[in-house]
């Protein structure tokens, strides 16, 4: 069963200035989340090394654990993230930070960004 999100958001308190150690790379990938309270499907926005955004079907609060199942090509294998942490909500759209990866699911992810990143850009 899915809540409404929030009526303020957890993104617009305690905003503070933070370095990002990796590049985020927009992407379009569907997820599948769980947590102890509910299953979810959502849409992978952007996607760095360290975490990523989704735009989710339930909302959830901050510092919420949640363990995540996706593909990140069509032919390749389903990545499973054991534990990721929400830093951020703003409706249904939230921030994840890995808080664990096995290695095989960090390098399944560092390979698909460096090829983003390699690919040719094409002219908007």
């Amino acid at each position: 069963m899915a809540i409404g999100p929030n009526s303020h958001t957890s993104k617009q308190q305690g905003i503070r200035f933070v370095v990002r150690p990796y590049r985020r790379m927009p992407t379009q990938l569907v997820l599948y989340y769980l947590s102890g309270g509910c299953v979810g499907k959502g849409i992978v926005t952007n996607l760095s090394q360290s975490g990523m955004r989704i735009q989710g079907e339930h909302a959830v609060n901050p510092g919420l654990n949640l363990a995540l199942r996706l593909k990140l090509s069509d032919d390749g294998p389903t990545i499973e993230v054991e534990r990721s942490t929400v830093r951020w909500v703003d409706g249904y759209d939230f921030g994840l930070n890995f808080a664990y990866l096995s290695p095989l699911a960090a390098k399944h992810i560092t390979d698909t960004l460096n090829q983003q990143i390699r690919a040719p850009q094409s002219p908007t």
